[in-house]
């Protein structure tokens, strides 16, 4: 089903059964697996790649031009797995290389307005709290929990099964099986 009121460029490839609701945004060059569902306002840009049974809210950007002085314009790409909830106002930028670029695994919760910054990845199995934010080049290993409003700095690397407290900002790695909390960040357990 695909909306009238809906904006889908002719180039992109949609799969038979994907839901796009009124006032939708879909651009060029864009690919959108079965079972999706993208809501009214939600925006998808060229170059993103989406997987099966995702599900991108209202106001959510995915594949946005990345935030970065390096980028010069060119042709970038953002991967999104299968099974991945996108909530409103969430923006998630391509990578700023043509090589490369963007990539959401499997199965992950992203709550309202977060923000993954360009060529950051986040394994899979993973919730982002409302209001998370991951600067470039993130690395977030699988079945991790960040909690609302933390900040992760660029080139950070979250080990597998990590708790990060909400309202913690992170400027160093975090290695497997950890709790962080509280400003300056340290270990909780």
């Amino acid at each position: 089903m695909i909306s009238k009121l809906a904006h889908v460029d002719p180039s992109a490839k949609i799969a038979d059964d994907v839901k796009i609701h009124a006032f939708a945004y879909i651009d060029k060059d864009v690919e959108i697996g079965p079972g999706c569902e993208i809501m009214p306002y939600a925006s998808i840009i060229r170059g993103t790649r989406m997987g099966r049974n995702n599900r991108v809210f209202q106001g959510a950007v995915v594949g946005a031009d990345p935030q970065d002085f390096r980028w010069k314009g060119g042709f970038t790409y953002c991967y999104i797995g299968d099974d991945n909830t996108i909530r409103e106002q969430v923006i998630i930028n391509r990578g700023i290389d043509h090589e490369g670029g963007t990539r959401i695994g499997d199965k992950n919760f992203i709550m309202a307005e977060s923000h993954i910054g360009h060529d950051s990845v986040i394994a899979g199995r993973t919730v982002l709290g409302n209001g998370v934010k991951l600067a470039g080049g993130v690395h977030v290993d699988e079945c991790c929990i960040l909690s609302n409003a933390v900040i992760l700095n660029e080139g950070i690397h979250v080990g597998k099964w990590v708790f990060v407290k909400g309202g913690t900002r992170v400027s160093n790695n975090i290695p497997p099986f950890i709790i962080m909390a509280h400003n300056p960040a340290v270990y909780y357990g």
